[in-house]
């Protein structure tokens, strides 16, 4: 069967899941090249996606590292369908959703993002996430939803890993003022917001209230960029996720994002915002906190 020759978002799925499946069996890129009569460097970029994906190669590789019969239908259902521009998936179970995710932010190079209505996931308090995630879905328990917080906190360390992706967060004042669950919530988020905008890798820029309308108002969005794999544009939405492929969509969105930060104001400027709000709301509360 021909292989994948490009690397499509299926198919880049498919070779992350492959190399997550041979570090769970505890073989290394030798021992499976030794066993299945590969070279080092074939199953190298199977897994990076630099190469294309045999279905014979893939379905060995499965074999040895017995995989159960469920897993090997879904990834080799993926693969043969890697072909398919565009990736729209139901998130019936969102941590099978946020996997992809991950698996992306953890190889990006950069990473941009506009929220025009809560904090960005990579820039979230744990009770903040919470919160979010429970307004979004109150049918979860209290064990899914732990389950989904540390998921998302597990996601924010690629900001502080050996060569972590710049961080290009654009929001709406709007985040800043509105509360999620209390006012001690969202004191502590935007102080962490303030803290985490420090860093050398990450620049939070806000759009404040005074543009009026703006392009911002369509919705939120994120461009994922890569060192040597096309860039993404990933949306979310009412139950349901995209990965946009497409160069048509890259450019819409690149655009969208220019006239968006257009309107926003400077990093530095974005800061005394930031530390304005938390003064208007918080007092004295907030100032001692930034000053500590």
């Amino acid at each position: 069967m021909p292989g994948n020759s490009h690397t499509s978002v299926r198919s880049r799925q498919v070779a992350n899941q492959m190399r997550r499946l041979r570090e769970q069996a505890q073989l290394s890129c030798s021992e499976v090249a030794r066993t299945l009569g590969l070279s080092v460097s074939k199953v190298s970029r199977m897994e990076t996606g630099v190469t294309g994906l045999q279905a014979e190669d893939v379905a060995a590789m499965l074999g040895l590292y017995r995989v159960s019969a469920t897993k090997r239908q879904e990834v080799l259902d993926l693969l043969h369908r890697s072909h398919e521009k565009g990736w729209w998936q139901r998130q019936a179970g969102l941590p099978q959703a946020w996997r992809s995710l991950i698996d992306f932010e953890a190889k990006a190079t950069r990473i941009q993002n506009f929220e025009n209505m809560i904090v960005p996931g990579l820039l979230q308090t744990a009770e903040y996430c919470r919160e979010v995630i429970r307004a979004l879905d109150s049918s979860l328990g209290e064990k899914e939803l732990d389950q989904l917080v540390a998921a998302r906190m597990a996601r924010q360390s690629v900001l502080t890993r050996g060569a972590a992706p710049q961080l290009r967060a654009v929001l709406d004042e709007t985040v800043l003022q509105n509360t999620v669950r209390s006012e001690d919530v969202m004191y502590r988020q935007l102080v962490h917001l303030t803290a985490v905008a420090a860093r050398p890798n990450v620049s939070v820029r806000v759009v404040p209230r005074s543009v009026g309308a703006y392009v911002g108002w369509r919705g939120p969005f994120t461009i994922l960029e890569f060192f040597e794999e096309p860039e993404l544009v990933y949306l979310e939405n009412h139950g349901a996720e995209m990965f946009l492929e497409e160069a048509p969509d890259f450019t819409a969105y690149r655009r969208a994002l220019s006239r968006i930060t257009a309107s926003a104001l400077s990093p530095d400027d974005s800061l005394c915002l930031m530390q304005c709000v938390l003064d208007e709301r918080f007092g004295d509360r907030g100032i001692t906190e930034l000053g500590a």
